[in-house]
């Protein structure tokens, strides 16, 4: 239960598409009713349409990372109801999940595709929540800011023991694109070690280029592309870090330059000939 005169951040993730969106006015403007009384300071974030490993990133370096503990709530909605291919009758979906990770920091998820597969591995605590997940075809701005406000109010009563399924997060795959148009991949930097300095022919989403390996993103000259461990990544309660590898062009746009590959993209890369 968190305490009235504990300041509370709820971050949300979601993909309703731009923040001037009218669909994170309405989700915020509910979780502002359930949580008045205590003055919660919320903060949304985009995600890509239907992206859950953009999704799941967002939130392992968002919420592994954060040091505001329990009064830090993570309110994540990218549902793209891919759980069941057939006509979902009654606007049926995927189910509301909620964790703990061993920093304190609580999370209320739709659990679609790898939304939580980065995090929960960091979990102490994860449930299946018993909350309606048909009749809308908005849960998260219906449904779910009622069970966030029960939730932080201490009642945990929605909360089964049934165990929810969470895949493994794919490797060598596209993670997540950052501002600057640099793909964060989920390749580990330790398979780059025995090709550093040289250059690699990495393909992805049907397209390829040489690439050069280095230590970091700045290893190579204005202009030209470059595969090191990038700047994400977190640490776990046993001490094992997560690293992941980035895809850039220094001072353009990987990302455009492999043709905007979405989440989930394998890449691939092997010694240039």
């Amino acid at each position: 239960m968190t305490e009235k005169n504990d300041r509370l951040t709820i971050t949300v993730i979601a993909d309703y598409g731009p923040l001037s969106d009218l669909a994170f006015a309405e989700v915020t403007q509910n979780i502002h009713e359930q949580l008045d009384d205590f003055g919660a300071r919320i903060k949304e974030y985009s995600v890509p349409a239907f992206d859950t490993m953009a999704t799941g990133f967002f939130l392992a370096q968002t919420a592994i990372n954060s040091k505001l503990g329990e009064n830090h709530i993570f309110f994540v909605n990218t549902a793209p109801r891919h759980d069941d291919e057939k006509p979902r009758e009654n606007s049926a979906g995927e189910k509301l999940v909620y964790m703990k990770l061993y920093n304190g920091v609580r999370i209320l998820a739709v659990n679609s595709g790898n939304s939580l597969s980065f995090v929960k591995e960091a979990a102490e605590e994860i449930y299946v929540v018993n909350v309606e997940n048909e009749g809308s075809q908005f849960r998260s701005r219906d449904f779910y800011p009622k069970v966030l406000g029960e939730i932080v109010r201490g009642d945990e009563s929605r909360l089964t023991k049934a165990e929810p399924v969470i895949p493994d997060y794919p490797k060598n795959a596209v993670a997540f694109v950052d501002g600057y148009g640099n793909i964060k991949t989920t390749i580990d930097p330790e398979d780059l070690e025995d090709h550093m300095g040289n250059y690699l022919s990495v393909a992805m989403n049907g397209i390829k280029h040489f690439v050069r390996a280095g230590k970091g993103i700045f290893d190579v000259s204005d202009g030209e592309p470059c595969i090191a461990k990038g700047s994400s990544g977190w640490t776990l309660k046993n001490g094992i870090r997560r690293e992941f590898t980035e895809v850039v062009i220094r001072s353009g746009n990987a990302f455009l330059a492999f043709k905007k590959p979405s989440g989930g993209t394998k890449v691939t890369f092997e010694p240039a000939p």
